[in-house]
This record gives C-alpha cells, sequence and structure tokens, in this order.
C-alpha cells in the first residue's frame, strides 16, 4: 500500500470494513486518512520497546474496529461492551506531537493507540474525540443497582436491539429457537434412554412385571428420576435455581425445601448427568451449612445426598433398601429419620416415599430374561456397584472443589462441607482456586500477552543463547499460574469420570456451587457423553450447566449486577458474601474486593474455555466444534449481542424480558454450523470430527500436554499475522528415485493381480459341451 495515492489507500480502508451486523448503527466516529506518517498507530509491546502499525478506527454504537493498513494483518474488532476502561489521552515520551489512548479490554488482547496531532489542543484532537465518544458509550450501557428498574439501562444493551433485525434479515431462513434448545424432561429421557416420566412411577402401583421388561441399566432408568416443581417465589427456595430440575425420584418437593435451608444460597442437590452405562449419576449443589463445630445436621440433607446412592435399579419389589431404614423402623419410615429421633436432630419430616424397585438385595436374579445379567461395556454389570450401593457397600463420593483448608475457614461463617459420618460419603477436595486467585492470574497471563507481541521481545526470544534460566516466554507464561489452574480443573473432572465410569455416584460443590461447580459437572459430561460434544449437543449443554443453574454471567464478564433484583431480596438475612469461598484467599479469610460498582468480576468461564481447548487438542476428531468456536463464544459472552449471557440466572432474564426480546447466541451458531456443512467453508465446525468415536475420553493433564492458546490469546501478535499471512511452502518435486520406486511397486501390484485372476479362473469347472458325443 506505499506505493497507493493517500485517496486510494482510503477507498481500500473503507471497502475492507467488517460488513455491519443486522441493528449495528453507521459509524458514530471514522477516523481514517491516506498519510501513514499522521494515521493512527497501533503501539505494540511494553518499556519503551514498541512495534507501531499504522491503522483507521471506526466506532459503531456495537464495536471498535481497528483496521490495519497491511492488509496481512486481521482487523482487530472489540465490542464496546468488552472494553474495561479507556484512559484519558496523554503525551507521548517517544515521539513529538503525539498522544496516546490506552484501552483495556475483558478479552485477551488491550490497544495502544497513537495519534499524530496538528497541534495539541485538548476536547480538539482526534485522541480527545476518540476517547470522549468510547467513554460516553461505557457510561450509557453499564448497569448498576442504582440505574437498575424503572427505565432500565439493561435495554440500551445491543442485543435488544439485534434481535428485531436479525429476525427480518434471515426471516426465510428455518431457525431454531436457542431458547427452547433445553427441555429437562426431553434431556432426561434421552440420558436415561426412557419415556413418558410417570409410566412406571412404582409409587404410583403401575409397576407390574410386563411394564418393567427392558428396565434397569444398560436399558432404561427414566422411572428411577423425576422433575421436581419448585415455584420460584417458595420462601427460602433459591432464587438463582431454576424451578424445574432432576432429582431421584424418592426426593419430594418437600424434602427438597427442607435441604433448601441447610445449603448455602439454598442450592439444593440436583442431577446433572444420569449414566445410563453404569446407573450412576453427576449431582450439584451449593455447600452445606454446618457451623464453626461441625454439630449442625440437617437429617433431610442427609436423606437427599443418600438417595443419590440409593437408586437400586430392579422390578423385585417396592421396600425401601437398608440404607434408608433399620430393624426398628416402621414399614416405610427411613433409618435416617429414626436416626433423627434418637440423637435429638429436631423435628423429623415425613418419610419419603417408597424408592423404585432394586436391581439387588433378595429375590431372583437382576436380569429381567431370566438369565445371566449381562455385562456392558467397560466391564459393569447390572447388579454391581447399584446394587451394592443399595446395601450400604459402595459410598457417594464428594467433590469439593476448595481446598481443605479454604472449605474448613467456612465454618466459621457458618459454612463448611460434609462428615463423611454422618453422608456415607468419601470427600474429596481438588484445591481449585477462587475467583480472585483466577483473576489475578489472568492479569499476568494479559501482561504476558502484551510483552511479547512485539517484535524486539520476539526477536529476543528467538535466540537461545539470549534466553537465561529464568528468562523467556515458557518461565513468564507458567509464572502466570493459569497453566495450573486448567491442569486442576481437568483433574478434578477426569476424577468425577473415573468415579461414574466405576458406578460411584458424584456429588459435586465448590461454595455457592455457580462458578467451579459448573466448570467440574460440565467438563466431566463432556468426556462421558458423546452427544455433547456435538454442535448442539455442547450448546444445551453451557445452557444446563451454566445458564440454567444460575452462573453469574452479568457479574463474572463486569457489565452488570442484579437488574430487578436486590441482594437482600435474593438471599435470606445472614447469607450474603461472607459465605463465599469465591471471595476469600488461599487461608479461606475474607477478601471483599469487589469493584466500585458492587461487582466480583472473574474469567471463569474463559477458563473453562481454554480447558475445552486442551481437550480439542489432544483429541481432535472427537468434537465437531473447533476451537474458532470457542473463541467466538467466548467474544460474545462479553459483547452483549445475544441475551444468553445477559443476567445472572433465570429470575432475571425473565423478569427483565431478555428471553423475549434478544436472540441466543444458539440460533446463530447452529444457523452458522448448517451453512458451513452446506458449503464446505469449515471454519466453527471441525472438518475432521468423527461421529463413531464415542468411547469416554480421559485427558492428559501433565503440564508438558497444555497449550497455548495461540489462536484466540495471540489472534492480533506481530509475529503470528506475519506468518498466517505467508503463502504455504510449495511441495518438494518427487525425485527420480521415488518415482521408479513407485512404479517397480505397482508393476508388482499387478502381476500379483493378474495371478491371482488366472489362478481363480483355473479353479472353475468345465461345462460338458452338449453337442460332444458321449
Amino acid at each position: 500500500m506505499a506505493r497507493m495515492s493517500p485517496e486510494a489507500i482510503v477507498d481500500s480502508l473503507t471497502a475492507r470494513l467488517p460488513p455491519r451486523i443486522p441493528g449495528e448503527s453507521k459509524p458514530l466516529l471514522h477516523i481514517v486518512t491516506g498519510d501513514v506518517n499522521t494515521a493512527p498507530a497501533v503501539m505494540n509491546g511494553r518499556d519503551g520497546k514498541y512495534a507501531t502499525r499504522p491503522v483507521a478506527l471506526t466506532v459503531t454504537d456495537y464495536r471498535l474496529v481497528v483496521l490495519f493498513f497491511d492488509e496481512r494483518y486481521e482487523p482487530m474488532e472489540i465490542p464496546i461492551m468488552a472494553i474495561e476502561e479507556v484512559k484519558e489521552p496523554k503525551r507521548s515520551a517517544y515521539q513529538h506531537n503525539t498522544e496516546e489512548v490506552a484501552i483495556t479490554t475483558k478479552l485477551p488482547w488491550d490497544v495502544r493507540l497513537r495519534f499524530v496531532e496538528a497541534q495539541l489542543v485538548h476536547e480538539k484532537t482526534n485522541a480527545y474525540r476518540f476517547y470522549n465518544l468510547l467513554s460516553e458509550m461505557k457510561r450509557m450501557y453499564f448497569v448498576t443497582h442504582e440505574t437498575a428498574g424503572g427505565d432500565v439501562p439493561l435495554r440500551r444493551m445491543f442485543a435488544f436491539n439485534h434481535h428485531k433485525a436479525y429476525l427480518e434479515e434471515h426471516k426465510e431462513q428455518d431457525l431454531t429457537d436457542g431458547w427452547g434448545l433445553f427441555d429437562v424432561n426431553a434431556e432426561l429421557n434421552r440420558q436415561t434412554g426412557g419415556g413418558d416420566d410417570d409410566a412406571l412411577d412404582p409409587a404410583a402401583g403401575k409397576a407390574d412385571a410386563a411394564a418393567w421388561e427392558g428396565m434397569g441399566v444398560g436399558a432404561n432408568l427414566r422411572p428411577w428420576f423425576r422433575v421436581a416443581h419448585i415455584d420460584k417465589q417458595d420462601e427460602g427456595f433459591s432464587p438463582t435455581y431454576p424451578s424445574r430440575f432432576v432429582v431421584p425420584r424418592n426426593a419430594t418437593d418437600k424434602l427438597v425445601r427442607e435441604v433448601a435451608s441447610f445449603r448455602s444460597r439454598a442450592r439444593v442437590p440436583l442431577i446433572s448427568y444420569v449414566s445410563l452405562r453404569t446407573g450412576a449419576v453427576i449431582a450439584r449443589c451449593s455447600q452445606p451449612l454446618p457451623g464453626l463445630a461441625l454439630n449442625s445436621r440437617s437429617q433431610g440433607d442427609e436423606v437427599m445426598c443418600t438417595s443419590l446412592m440409593c437408586q437400586a435399579y430392579t422390578r423385585e419389589g417396592t421396600s425401601i433398601p437398608s440404607c434408608f431404614r433399620d430393624e426398628s423402623d416402621a414399614p416405610g419410615e427411613g433409618a435416617a429419620a429414626a436416626a433423627g429421633k434418637k440423637k435429638g436432630m429436631g423435628n423429623s419430616p415425613s418419610s419419603p416415599t417408597r424408592p423404585p424397585p432394586s436391581l439387588s438385595g433378595s429375590g431372583p436374579p437382576p436380569s429381567l430374561s431370566g438369565g445371566p445379567p449381562p455385562t456392558l461395556s467397560g466391564g459393569f454389570s447390572r447388579n454391581s456397584s447399584p446394587s451394592h450401593a443399595a446395601e450400604g457397600k459402595t459410598q457417594t463420593s464428594i467433590y469439593d472443589a476448595r481446598s481443605q483448608i479454604a472449605a474448613t475457614a467456612n465454618r466459621g461463617r457458618g459454612g463448611g462441607y460434609e462428615s463423611s459420618k454422618h453422608y456415607n460419603c468419601k470427600l474429596h477436595f481438588l484445591c481449585m482456586e477462587n475467583i480472585h486467585a483466577v483473576k489475578s492470574s489472568w492479569k499476568k497471563v494479559k501482561k504476558c500477552i502484551e510483552g511479547y507481541n512485539n517484535i524486539h521481545s520476539a526477536a529476543k526470544d528467538a535466540v537461545p543463547q539470549a534466553v537465561g534460566p529464568n528468562t523467556g516466554f515458557q518461565y513468564e507464561w507458567e509464572k502466570t499460574g493459569w497453566v495450573l489452574h486448567v491442569q486442576r480443573l481437568l483433574y478434578g473432572s477426569l476424577r468425577i469420570v473415573e468415579d461414574v465410569m466405576a458406578g460411584v455416584p458424584c456429588l459435586v460443590h465448590c461454595s455457592d456451587g455457580w462458578d467451579r461447580t459448573s466448570q467440574l459437572t460440565s467438563t466431566a459430561m463432556l468426556l462421558l457423553d458423546p452427544y455433547y460434544r456435538s454442535v448442539e449437543g455442547f450448546a444445551l449443554l453451557i445452557e444446563r450447566e451454566w445458564c440454567v443453574p444460575g452462573h453469574k454471567f452479568a457479574e463474572r464478564s463486569g457489565h452488570q449486577v442484579e437488574g430487578l433484583l436486590s441482594r437482600k431480596q435474593l438471599f435470606r438475612e445472614g447469607e450474603g458474601n461472607e459465605l463465599e469461598d469465591e471471595s476469600s484467599d488461599k487461608s479461606g479469610i475474607a477478601k471483599h474486593t469487589k469493584t466500585g460498582s458492587g461487582i466480583e468480576p472473574s474469567p471463569v468461564f474463559l477458563q473453562w474455555m481454554d480447558a475445552l481447548f486442551q481437550l480439542t487438542r489432544q483429541f481432535p476428531t472427537a468434537f465437531e466444534f473447533a476451537p474458532a468456536m470457542l473463541e467466538y463464544i467466548m467474544v460474545n459472552v462479553y459483547s452483549c449481542r445475544f441475551g444468553t449471557f445477559l443476567c445472572n440466572f433465570d429470575k432475571e432474564r425473565i423478569g427483565e424480558g431478555v428471553k423475549e426480546q434478544t436472540l441466543s447466541i444458539w440460533t446463530e451458531l447452529l444457523r452458522l454450523s448448517a451453512e458451513e456443512k452446506r458449503t464446505g467453508a469449515f471454519k466453527l465446525v471441525n472438518q475432521r470430527y468423527d461421529a463413531s468415536l464415542t468411547r469416554v475420553l480421559r485427558p492428559t493433564c501433565n503440564a508438558k500436554r497444555m497449550a497455548v492458546w495461540e489462536s484466540f490469546y495471540f489472534r492480533h501478535d506481530v509475529e503470528r499475522s506475519r506468518i498466517l499471512s505467508d503463502p504455504p511452502p510449495a511441495p518438494a518435486a518427487p525425485s527420480a528415485a521415488a518415482l521408479q520406486a513407485k512404479l517397480a511397486a505397482a508393476e508388482k501390484a499387478l502381476r500379483e493381480a493378474q495371478a491371482k485372476i488366472a489362478q481363480l479362473e483355473g479353479q472353475q469347472p468345465k461345462h460338458a459341451d452338449p453337442n460332444e458325443d458321449a
């Protein structure tokens, strides 16, 4: 472009602007010049070592577009809501008549811009025009407690403008409703291989022998589970939970309400996954509230957790397994209830309804056809672990994402962890760090990205002789601690997978059950179930394990707190952040390091996405989605283009009209995926995907297998853009010797084929000629 005229350069830059998306405004500010010497420039690097690249700048109501003069560099598109801070212009220390504007984003790349000005008069320079516009847009869009309610600024989010324009543009297409993608009943039926939820309800007296034919592990587990319907207005029940979720069949709504009083934020155990292969489940919840001395107990909570392993899958009888009763119990009364009366734990609730029939215990063999029980893949038979669980021979594995020190420190604030004695469980502490440690680590990652995104440091790091033992990119990257966070997440998920495959039910929680808990359950489900590795299944997984159970996307993304509800309305008296380990350091001591707006942002979801990138790299044909789809989702978590990641839980989304007035990201992703499959132009979809690969995935968690997510973290790196823009080397012409060897091999194969044909023809019987004399 150096040989082009200034007018041609301007025309070329304007033509290369990304097309506007539906609902996006025309440019509110467009700074472009054909003079390379006076054009704005991106400054990459630090410590006075910068690589500058001239750019054109465009600002709309949705994004900032940084368009490089050099066409080899991909345009930098930063959604307005992904901008964390814009610093006021300051005089450059490195060049006369220049001002610098630093932009901090929530994405991996920050931007430092240099403006060359004819005269440095405040409020009239391009730098100040640019700064004032971005600052005003940030103030207009940001939602706080004070501005929520009435004329809710949430409605100013771009997602509300995008919705109508998108539907109008694609009105001729058959679009998938992303908001209706997850249906709790349909997904439970898929996992358990079942159908009608009440067709085989043992408590309703419908379990005759003919109806139970074909039921059990490996066939149909639907009768042993039900969908609980809890009114969100119920006093004492968590507003952060969905009103419909899966629980064991014997857990009544009354029991669920009782358990809510003994769990932080009233987030009771709900079942996320049922393994049809082994019968084991993955359940999630928040921490219990046993108090400082661990002397506060809830008989209902113990019964609820015990019921996770009492899914005794047989058709013989409907008596309560031994883990629910003892010899002194009257028929239908659980052992836990009796224990509560004997030990004075307070008023015991009414006995739970009788659990479904059991595949174990006394009586005929569990085979539904009268023969020996079939063995399922993985060496698990129908009468192994689940049946042992019913007789108390198997314990539930409770995975606490925190360290034991942090979990113990929560006891001083009313929280804590389960007693292995009272819950008949095995406790596992996974030592995953809280949101503040993750946020601190991410800041170090961004500093590392910035420091190595320039020519000088890249050149230095490329010379081994110039790099000492404690210098260089690899050393700096390891020092961030980010890799360790990802390793612990994968390791914890793998342990859950191994337990489920062994038929051991797992209960997962952290402090409140909406950050690390979501990371662990969703990763384990992805490793276990090949459906979640498809594009549609992946979308459903995020919806059911992140959006529906109340991961605080708005708060963790740093762009909004609760819209219609204040914290006093959300939670009961005395149940504030003092119970959150997410707000404590390694020792468990509370550290309230909120932003001035009262929110606690942290890249928890990004950390999970990095773990998924590692999985796609270790299993390149197992996932239908490519890393580019992870990047697309991650950018739109912060962009506020879709309603999926607005607000903190479903009650807010419904109250704010988000589901009715905004677009779900899954509608667009499924449309784009279908288009790529139709045209063969793969980007978001993995072209190497093998749908027949249905085995359980067991990733390697070793640090040497952890790779840098270069395509996302270093998307706009100076060196990477040059490497990707260079044409691939032409393949070397084969040598004469190689051609002669191929020719000889082909001639040999031909001779062998001819000999085989001759042999087959010689073996055919000769038929007598009818005209020949006898």
